[in-house]
């Protein structure tokens, strides 16, 4: 099996814009350094905008096509570090230094590119040396540079706001920071791609125009197989995990169990990998869902609970972007479906519901009613499968799924 992975990365990349999008601290995240106002500011094109300018300026400053790729994976990955910053209370200058320090740290563990994480790093890094980690002038990574002002150029852009009414204010900001927070040359090379209208013009429409990031972007025509997209997907379950506190290892139990009962089956073993990676990424539009609903401790309301259904609908949404994993991305979104209809998001009735979604969808809940939940304890396993049955009279769930389930884990004790 091969999988691209320059898709995986646009995949990972939307994931991330979505998750700071949910997040009540965004305001927090540069304004101690750069005076930039960012309470109102929209995150959904972030990352995409960043990488846009950083590509632009990388380009004019005629970088060699190996550091333009890192760049390019570098911008589009670089507030990896911060995807779970509502697990935390932090103080801006503290958050700063520490999701680049976390950012490095995944991106160590990716099976290819992991050398751009020195880029993660320092990509908060003032050019004058008062930065988050005091590297100062040529010591920081000339990508770092870059995404450190197309990362603030772009979160003091507006969107509601046509680029002809404040395009001067973002290139005046710009210049006067020149030599301090950032490289003269850096700023050199921005002030003059900005002297174009399209530039400014693909700032406004790349949020509904993917060619536009694709026109520039330099070919990544790496693949990579299902041993190493397993590795990026336990990467991503973390970074979802993490974002509640009361979901720290749901993600990796379900992928274990999926596993588990798909040997059980007699499923192959490339299927058995592909339904533990499923387990994986179920969760990832969660990524999308304020924490604070997450890990509300009563009862949701019916807006709440509207809310917290989207996040299989953005785990689609997000999957979608990789080509090749059609099965794994119908059996993680699907895992929120009843066999009555009653399910969400597609409300697919029983005739539609695989076999392979039916086991994910039973280890699911019986994987959260296991754990500590903001409300209550974790349950026995015993009442867990006294739940499970019940909602398998009552038409929900499948019967042999909770029976597959609960022999495999007979087995296996």
């Amino acid at each position: 099996m091969s999988i691209c992975f320059e898709k995986i990365i646009r995949a990972i990349s939307l994931a991330l814009d979505l998750s700071q999008i949910s997040s009540v601290e965004n305001s927090t995240i540069v304004e101690e350094i750069s005076n930039i106002p960012l309470s109102t500011h929209k995150f959904l094109n972030h990352s995409k905008r960043t990488t846009y300018i950083s590509l632009k300026v990388g380009k004019r400053l005629n970088l060699p096509e190996e550091s333009i790729k890192n760049l390019y994976i570098a911008s589009l990955l670089h507030d990896i570090g911060a995807a779970n910053s509502l697990s935390k209370s932090h103080t801006s200058s503290t958050f700063i230094k520490e999701h680049c320090i976390l950012g490095e740290s995944i991106i160590k563990n990716l099976p290819i590119y992991s050398d751009i994480s020195k880029i993660i790093l320092y990509h908060h890094e003032n050019f004058n040396g008062s930065g988050p980690l005091h590297l100062k002038n040529k010591d920081i990574p000339i990508e770092s540079r870059i995404i450190h002002m197309a990362d603030l150029v772009e979160l003091l852009y507006k969107d509601n706001i046509p680029a002809y009414k404040q395009h001067s204010k973002i290139i005046s900001w710009v210049s006067e920071n020149s030599n301090t927070i950032f490289d003269k040359n850096v700023v050199k090379a921005f002030l003059s791609i900005t002297k174009n209208d399209i530039f400014w013009f693909d700032l406004e429409n790349i949020g509904f125009m993917d060619f536009i990031l694709d026109n520039i972007s330099p070919e990544i025509d790496t693949n990579i197989d299902l041993d190493q997209f397993e590795k990026i997907a336990y990467i991503l379950s973390k970074i979802i995990d993490n974002k509640s506190n009361f979901t720290a290892e749901h993600s990796r139990g379900i992928s274990k169990l999926s596993y588990q009962v798909s040997k059980y089956v007699g499923y192959s073993e490339e299927k058995c990998i592909k339904m533990r990676i499923a387990g994986l990424l179920h969760d990832i539009g969660k990524l999308a869902i304020p924490t604070s609903i997450l890990d509300k401790n009563a009862s949701l309301t019916d807006d709440e609970f509207s809310i917290i259904k989207s996040h299989v609908y953005y785990t689609k949404i997000i999957l979608e972007r990789i080509d090749g994993i059609d099965d794994i991305i119908y059996w993680a979104s699907s895992h929120h479906e009843k066999l009555n209809g009653k399910g969400y998001p597609m409300g697919l009735t029983s005739k539609k519901i695989s076999e392979e979604c039916r086991i994910l969808g039973v280890c699911d809940i019986y994987q959260a009613l296991i754990e500590n939940r903001p409300y209550r304890k974790g349950l026995s396993s015993n009442q867990a499968f006294n739940i499970l049955n019940g909602m398998a009279d009552d038409g929900f769930i499948c019967p042999i799924a909770v029976e597959q389930l609960k022999s495999t884990l007979d087995k296996i004790s």
